[in-house]
């Protein structure tokens, strides 16, 4: 349980500003995790919007929206 916030929002921000992004380096990671992805045949995922109705009446079920049944 949190007692002192500002102490935790002090603790976060010096964590952000000690460790920056590396844009260059996450990308690169990115583009080796999707070329893998490739090479196991996950992406694209053959018939990806197969079942999307479906997919579409639970949503708006779950939702409350009316019209989608």
């Amino acid at each position: 349980m949190i007692k002192n916030k500002k102490i935790l929002e002090e603790f976060e921000r010096k964590l952000i500003e000690k460790e920056r992004v590396n844009v260059e380096k996450n990308f690169k990671i990115f583009n080796e995790l999707l070329k893998f992805a490739r090479e196991m045949k996950k992406i694209p995922l053959p018939n990806s919007l197969e079942g999307i109705e479906i997919d579409i009446k639970y949503a708006g079920a779950i939702n409350g929206i009316k019209g989608t049944s």
